[in-house]
């Protein structure tokens, strides 16, 4: 079977390569379909490179004094993973349409790059059938979860037997790719397990395969398998040591000491204590400054954008408190008529969502503002789209629902941390929450609640 049909400029490219000259690394291939007119690839810290595509959809990147590893390569939407080595000439060839689906390697080492893709693949294949695990009793669990790393572990050691001289760094990453997804479910499994009121005894055994693991390589956090491994694992360390954790304010605090002591690397460590912080505020968001979780954020973290953008969020929560009537502020329905904000929910309980479309994308908001819409139908929602393009809406989304702010605005009074803020109005124009949002584990039902008040 031919597996890729390689441009004949590309042949001739790659070998021009005189034996007196330095070799150089080349990496290059053909895009069905192209979404952009270009790719990137990226070691995710100081390798970075963008390779314009040809009239024909086809692209070549060479390099001289490239270092071996693991790299990125987006284009549009979509990445994948590619691990190369100097004097490697490795070619690609992929339909963006089916774009894990279809991707090809060819060329040097192109062997270790499609047993990647296979990976990945058979991991999302896998994550479908153990979605259905986690309910099983323990035992019958990792009777399941065995069976399934058996079958990675043979793989591997199928391909290690089939390849000579194979470098030991992609050996690592390939044992990282086919087994750590494998880990992160008995991670989770174990997490589901501590959050319960009644938690079962793990057995002795549980987590001994974290003594084979590489937990302390923060260059691959940028890799899917090691990243959702390593943040499980975290997760699981302050499970653990707080069995009885009923106050998530607690819990967060140990989640982000946790990560300052595991990750060394200070830029990884920053972007995850900035993410757990505001992850775990939204999720059960208080219309509250009081909040520990705040002041430890503050002493960990060094990175002073990050600091900025969650001092403002707290500006943001001292604005807006229930009990409050809701100020006046002006809106811009989807044909360009100016409303008062009390025309629109005069007399109706109210959920205001006021959302910037680079903090979410569309198709989770739509699905869960759809929801509501339909499990709350005598409740008025109007979505306020934050954003700098004046014709943005969220897809999806009836556009009744949908308004934009005009030039000025005192809605970026109480906004101007730019994150997602759900505010619920009762019938009379007071405030019943000034602070909650889409992923709050109880949205539904406060909303529901606004028909009592």
């Amino acid at each position: 079977m031919t597996r890729f049909l390689v441009p004949l400029i590309i042949i001739l490219f790659i070998g021009c390569n005189n034996s007196d000259k330095p070799k150089s690394t080349h990496f290059g291939g053909k895009i069905i379909n192209p979404k952009c007119s270009y790719v990137t690839l990226s070691d995710n810290y100081n390798f970075n490179d963008t390779i314009f595509l040809n009239k024909d959809n086809t692209f070549i990147g060479s390099y001289k004094d490239f270092k071996e590893g693991l790299y990125i390569f987006e284009h549009g939407p979509e990445h994948q993973y590619v691990y190369l080595e100097p004097n490697d000439s490795l070619l690609f060839r992929l339909n963006t349409w089916d774009f894990d689906e279809s991707l090809v390697f060819s060329g040097t080492n192109a062997a270790r790059n499609n047993i990647l893709i296979e990976a990945f693949l058979e991991s999302e294949y896998d994550d479908k059938k153990i979605a259905g695990f986690y309910k099983l009793p323990q035992k019958e669990f990792l009777s399941k979860i065995n069976s399934i790393k058996k079958l990675k572990q043979k793989a591997i050691d199928n391909y290690r037997n089939s390849t000579e001289d194979e470098s030991e760094e992609f050996l690592k990453i390939l044992d990282i790719a086919m087994l750590y997804p494998v880990y992160s479910k008995l991670e989770e499994y174990a997490s589901h397990n501590f959050s319960k009121k009644e938690s079962e005894k793990l057995v002795d055994t549980y987590f001994d395969y974290r003594t084979t693991t590489y937990s302390n390589r923060d260059s691959l956090m940028f890799f899917g398998p090691y990243y959702r491994f390593i943040i499980e694992k975290l997760y699981n360390d302050v499970y653990q040591k707080n069995l009885e954790n009923g106050n998530s304010d607690n819990f967060t605090i140990d989640l982000l000491k946790n990560i300052d002591s595991k990750i060394s690397s200070e830029e990884i460590k920053n972007k995850l204590l900035y993410n757990t912080l505001i992850r775990h505020f939204f999720k059960e968001p208080k219309n509250t400054t009081e909040s520990k979780a705040f002041h430890t954020f503050f002493k960990l973290n060094t990175d002073i954008d990050q600091k900025k953008n969650v001092q403002r969020l707290i500006n943001d929560l001292k604005l807006l408190s229930t009990g409050d009537e809701l100020p006046s502020f002006n809106l811009v329905d989807a044909t360009g008529e100016l409303k008062n904000i009390s025309q629109i929910t005069k007399g109706k309980n109210s959920v205001l969502l006021f959302k910037n479309y680079k903090q979410a994308s569309d198709e989770w908001v739509s699905s869960r503002v759809n929801f509501l819409i339909k499990n709350n139908p005598q409740v008025e929602f109007v979505i306020v789209n934050l954003c700098d393009s004046s014709k943005r809406y969220t897809k999806n989304i009836d556009i009744k629902y949908q308004y934009k702010l005009p030039k000025q605005s005192n809605v970026c009074d109480f906004s101007s941390s730019k994150f997602p803020r759900m505010v619920l109005v009762d019938k009379n124009g007071i405030i019943q929450n000034g602070y909650t949002s889409l992923s709050a584990k109880d949205i539904n039902l406060q909303i529901n609640e606004l028909k009592n008040k």
